[in-house]
């Protein structure tokens, strides 16, 4: 693969959203060497049109000037198209942005780029981290990958902080605790909602969104009930309470009983309530709502009909369930999110999987060192070591190095 790389800014050539960009809308430049942009998802080819070429070589001649005439107010606005890179060299390690930290002193803000090593990584602070959030992190969190990070920058120490006794980790609380300056970063299974980018705004600093890996969610039963394969509009009527037996969708005549978080408490909930129930609130049938992933697993697996979600990479090993293969309609290939005991890479990286999603990194940007240890874990999870890493976690990498 060439080194050479490509310049993303949120803004496809055509000008137009497309359904592959999450999050939606322009964001800073960033040199992506894959075959898709880290930051918000859109293809190099989907970005590549005229506007990020380089221009032609001005050749003198009449036809060339009658040419310039007629198309000179295009070529102008081509020129002056504020997604053409001003410059493709990522390779200063202090790129930085000018900021100012709440003391008022003009500092250095670190900038996300790409890295190919966790030691390559510049700007780490040696400092302890504390950081939290979504569920779905869990498998970024075991003591090998940690230790591989501090081992790697020595007095970066990375302390994984749970909310205060009685309340549930998740997405939204994590974010919460960062906006509180109880986190130095977070981590989210979903985007940053516009009441937290107001509410970090009111306090005096913004909130970056860094895509990191992806996930998916999968739905799942005990390992022996003969469930038929479902589409999104079915999975929505059983969370909804509109289709209330398995003889409905084809299966035994059991009563379906549906398991779910609080939508209130976690990323996936979250998640779950917006892109499947279509913002419609969960039906009677699914309360009381559970704690965690493992509480449902109890309940599905004891509980006759039971049905219920989580992150994929939670429930693939797991052999007293099965999780389910989904369509977003009946005139669509059934995917299953786990090829065996593993998350189903291909799947989720080709977006086929149609409950895939991506898992943030959420850095408060106030200049401070808060500030610079979350970029520079985004930088190190992003980095073609970290996304190796994130790969041999059970996630799905974003940057296709094959």
């Amino acid at each position: 693969m060439s080194s050479k790389g490509w310049i993303c800014k949120g803004v496809a050539s055509d000008g137009q959203q497309h359904s592959n960009q999450n999050p939606q809308g322009k964001h800073e430049a960033y040199e992506n060497f894959g075959n898709d942009c880290v930051m918000c998802g859109l293809k190099k080819e989907q970005v590549n049109g005229s506007k990020n070429k380089p221009p032609a070589k001005v050749i003198a001649g009449t036809a060339i000037l009658g040419a310039l005439f007629v198309f000179g107010l295009g070529a102008y606005n081509l020129l002056k198209d504020e997604s053409t890179p001003i410059s493709n060299d990522y390779s200063d390690t202090n790129n930085t942005t000018p900021s100012k930290s709440n003391s008022g002193k003009t500092i250095k803000s670190p900038v996300i780029k790409g890295f190919r090593t966790l030691s390559e990584v510049s700007s780490v602070p040696a400092m302890t981290t504390r950081y939290g959030g979504s569920t779905s992190f869990a498998p970024l969190r075991s003591e090998q990958i940690e230790n591989t990070i501090e081992e790697t920058h020595e007095g970066f120490k990375l302390t994984y902080t749970e909310p205060a006794p009685g309340e549930k980790p998740g997405s939204g609380k994590g974010i919460e605790m960062l906006i509180e300056g109880q986190l130095s970063f977070s981590q989210s299974s979903r985007s940053v909602k516009d009441k937290e980018f107001k509410r970090a705004k009111n306090r005096g600093f913004s909130l970056k969104q860094v895509p990191v890996a992806i996930d998916g969610i999968a739905l799942y039963v005990k390992q022996d009930f003969p469930v038929p394969e479902l589409t999104l509009s079915q999975v929505k009527d059983i969370f909804t309470g509109k289709i209330t037996n398995w003889s409905e969708l084809g299966g035994p005549n059991v009563d379906i009983k549906p398991f779910s978080r609080d939508p209130n408490d976690g990323g996936t909930p979250d998640f779950f309530q917006e892109k499947i129930l279509q913002k419609e609130s969960f039906g009677n049938s699914v309360e009381p709502y559970i704690r965690d992933t493992t509480t449902s697993i109890h309940q599905v697996v004891t509980t006759p009909g039971g049905i219920s979600y989580a992150t994929a990479s939670e429930v693939c090993n797991q052999n007293m369930i099965k999780t389910v293969p989904l369509a977003k309609n009946r005139n669509q290939t059934y995917v299953s999110p786990c090829e065996g005991s593993k998350v189903n890479l291909e799947e989720f990286a080709n977006n086929a999987y149609p409950l895939a999603r991506r898992l943030f990194v959420v850095i408060k940007e106030d200049g401070n060192r808060d500030h610079q240890a979350g970029v520079a874990y985004a930088n190190m999870l992003l980095s073609d070591e970290g996304q190796q890493l994130v790969k041999e976690s059970g996630l799905v990498p974003l940057i296709n190095k094959e």
